[in-house]
C-alpha cells in the first residue's frame, strides 16, 4: 500500500469522522457501514454514519461507479458528494463489500496499489493501446483518446516517485489494487478482484493512524 508524502491527507489520529449518506436504501447503508468498519480494528479513528448532507465524508449511491476523494481532499469539497458508490444486489455482496473497502482506502489516504514506487506489473503497452485504440504515438491524439491515455496512466501505469511517498513493499493482495488482465501484460501475470485487506494494508493503516502507546 502507498499514499504521497503528504501529511496533510490524513487525517488527525483519534478523530471521528462524520460520515453523511446522501441517499440510498437502508440496505445499502447497512452493507455500507459492514464494510467500511473492517478499517476500524486497524486505525486510530471513528467513523460516524449520519443521514443528511452534513458530514466530513457524503457517500452518494449511484449506478455505475465507485470513487472517493484522497483522505481530507474530501474537505475542499464544500457541498455534494465525496464518495460514490455503486449499489449491487445480495447475491453481488462480497464484490460489494470490497470495493466500499477500496474507496474506504482512498478516504483515509490510500492510493491505487498498481503504481506503488515498487510496482514491479510487466505491461504490454503495445497490446493495451491496441485494445483502447490507441496509437503508440500520443502526438497523434485525438481528444478521446488523449483523455483515455490520461487515465490509464494515472489509474495503472505511472508509479509513484519514491522520494516522495509513503509505502510499504508492492502487494499483489492489496485492497487498492486494481485487477489486471492477463491480455494486459507479458508472461504468466494476472490479478482478480481482491475482496479484503491484505496483512500489509493493515499494517499501512496502522502506522498513518497509530495508537497512543500503552502506559
Amino acid at each position: 500500500m502507498w499514499a504521497k508524502n503528504n501529511p496533510a491527507k490524513f487525517w488527525t489520529p483519534g478523530c471521528t469522522l462524520r460520515i453523511a449518506f446522501l441517499n440510498g436504501t437502508q440496505e445499502f447503508k447497512d452493507a455500507t457501514i459492514a464494510a467500511a468498519n473492517n478499517w476500524l480494528p486497524h486505525i486510530n479513528l471513528k467513523f460516524e454514519f449520519v443521514e443528511g448532507e452534513v458530514g466530513d465524508i457524503r457517500i452518494l449511491s449511484e449506478y455505475g461507479t465507485f470513487s472517493s476523494f484522497i483522505g481530507t481532499d474530501a474537505l475542499l469539497q464544500s457541498d455534494g458528494p465525496t464518495m460514490r458508490l455503486w449499489p449491487h444486489p445480495p447475491d453481488r455482496a462480497r464484490y460489494f463489500a470490497a470495493n466500499v473497502m477500496h474507496e474506504f482506502g482512498h478516504m483515509l489516504g490510500a492510493e491505487h496499489e498498481q503504481t506503488n514506487p515498487t510496482a514491479n506489473i510487466p505491461w504490454d503497452m503495445p497490446a493495451i493501446y491496441e485494445q483502447h485504440d490507441l496509437t503508440a504515438d500520443p502526438e497523434e491524439d485525438n481528444y478521446q483518446a488523449s483523455v483515455t491515455r490520461q487515465r490509464l496512466h494515472e489509474w495503472y501505469f505511472d508509479r509513484g516517485n519514491p522520494d516522495e511517498s509513503l509505502y510499504t513493499a508492492y502487494d499483489r493482495t492489496s485492497i487498492m489494487h486494481y485487477r489486471i488482465s492477463q491480455s494486459w501484460t507479458i508472461g504468466d501475470f494476472q490479478l482478480f478482484i481482491n475482496l479484503d485487506l491484505s496483512e500489509q494494508d493493515k499494517t499501512f493503516m496502522s502506522n498513518a493512524y497509530p495508537h497512543p502507546a500503552c502506559e
